[in-house]
């Protein structure tokens, strides 16, 4: 405790300005020498932008500033944990990442942890909305032992509650804090399930009828997804088969021209918004198999009618796409969006190349061995960044080596799916491009003497 005190007064005593649009300065406990800082724009998906890198001094404290333009949610990730907080325009935050650890997660690999504040700006977003919750918080406590005892007098006091908070924050300029107890207030006070309270209707129209959606706003978010949770269960059984009839064929634009009839969904946003709920629910309870799942995710990116609403389809697409030992590849992507001729009954053995990488250069010749060696039963396919400059010695090397390349940006999304970090590598599928080994053997020997061979020829004998 007197070492945490003496680094958190330093922390206070050296809290220089910086000219930044926000300014972070910390004290981590974390063991992590590196902490990631990301932000979340999209909280439908939670994809995380990467922002800045920044290295605590050996006492913990680190300090950054960050180009913030509009209010959002930022994390802090290190040791397997993650912190989060919103930052505003100019925004000055001091805060320390403690060891304590809550008993939370963010995702099955990151503990979130619950960071501390000091010296926040009373104007400040994450004052205003802690004072509220705390406020909330309180309150509830103090009425909720009348709910089920003396319901009349609980939905009394909630009303006043709604009232009291409509009065200190409808008019508020800051529509991030606005939307936020809005929808807060929907998530708690109005999900009671009480005689007297707010029905579907009411729900409905009070927070649901928008034009559009702000993907940005997390309560809204989590308040639709609640709202929305399950909604083939919620419809009449007529809306519920053309719901399942339209997911079994991979049809998303059936899917939201289905919707778009119910009653609870205002407009194409929200079709959208419910459909793409329903498409991750059914792959999740395994009511959809994976090519059914990618197709479906793979139109509502293309389709959708907000560009949030698509890139959160894409992100979804992309990590469900990504290549794992077991996973398959995504057929209807690689014949149609890459355009790769697949062999029949041949294994796949996917190549990543650096032209001008003397290792890369030096394997071909192995590698077109093995091509002769395997012919007709082993399909190579060649991936290389189409940034990288050809050269002669490329040339040379790939003569006689007649299979399929394709040259991609590095930006291109197949480099995720995957996930290679350094050439040459390999991966090897089936032929129905099912994931044998994400991290395949090359065709020169390892430093156990091992080649490709050793596995192409247990597969092949069988």
């Amino acid at each position: 405790m007197h070492v945490h005190l003496k680094l958190l007064t330093i922390l206070l005593l050296f809290w220089a300005p910086l000219f930044g649009q926000v300014q972070l300065r910390g004290l981590s406990f974390w063991s992590a020498p590196e902490l990631q800082i990301y932000q979340i724009d999209n909280q439908f998906s939670k994809e995380k932008i990467w922002l800045q890198t920044v290295k605590p001094d050996t006492m913990g404290i680190f300090t950054t500033q960050l180009d913030i333009q509009t209010t959002s949610t930022l994390q802090i990730c290190g040791a397997k944990k993650c912190a989060m907080l919103y930052a505003q325009p100019k925004g000055r935050y001091l805060i320390e990442l403690p060891l304590e650890e809550q008993q939370t997660f963010y995702n099955t690999d990151e503990q979130e942890i619950e960071l501390l504040f000091y010296q926040l700006d009373t104007n400040d977003i994450n004052y205003r909305i802690l004072g509220f919750e705390a406020w909330m918080d309180d309150y509830l406590a103090d009425i909720y032992q009348l709910k089920d005892i003396r319901s009349h007098e609980f939905i009394y006091k909630v009303m006043a509650f709604k009232a009291e908070t409509a009065a200190v924050y409808g008019n508020d300029t800051t529509t991030f804090l606005r939307d936020y107890i809005k929808y807060s207030v929907g998530q708690t006070i109005d999900n009671f399930s009480v005689i007297g309270g707010p029905s579907k209707d009411d729900k409905f129209r009070f927070y649901l009828q928008s034009e559009t959606i702000n993907f940005s706003q997390p309560k809204l978010i989590e308040y639709a997804r609640l709202f929305y949770e399950k909604y083939e269960t919620q419809v009449d059984q007529n809306t519920r088969l053309a719901i399942e009839m339209a997911i079994a064929s991979a049809n998303s634009q059936a899917l939201v021209a289905t919707l778009q009839n119910d009653p609870y969904i205002y407009n194409t946003a929200w079709a959208d918004f419910v459909a793409l709920q329903l498409i991750l629910e059914f792959d999740q309870n395994k009511r959809s198999d994976k090519d059914l799942t990618l197709a479906l995710l793979k139109s509502m990116a293309t389709n959708g009618q907000q560009k949030s609403l698509r890139d959160a389809a894409h992100y979804f697409w992309l990590e469900k796409s990504k290549l794992d030992n077991g996973s398959y590849w995504d057929k209807n992507y690689v014949t149609k969006e890459l355009q790769i001729k697949l062999a029949a009954n041949q294994y796949i053995y996917l190549h990543h190349y650096i032209p001008g990488n003397q290792k890369c250069i030096a394997e071909m010749a192995a590698l077109k061995r093995l091509a002769k060696r395997y012919e007709n039963k082993v399909q190579i396919l060649t991936f290389y960044p189409s940034e990288q400059a050809w050269t002669n010695a490329d040339q040379k090397a790939f003569e006689g080596a007649n299979w399929q390349r394709l040259a991609l940006p590095q930006t291109h999304e197949l480099w995720q799916q995957l996930s290679w970090s350094s050439a040459p590598a390999y991966i090897l599928l089936d032929p129905q491009l099912k994931v044998l080994n994400l991290d395949a053997l090359g065709p020169l020997p390892n430093a156990r003497t091992q080649t490709i061979d050793l596995i192409l020829n247990q597969l092949l004998s069988n």
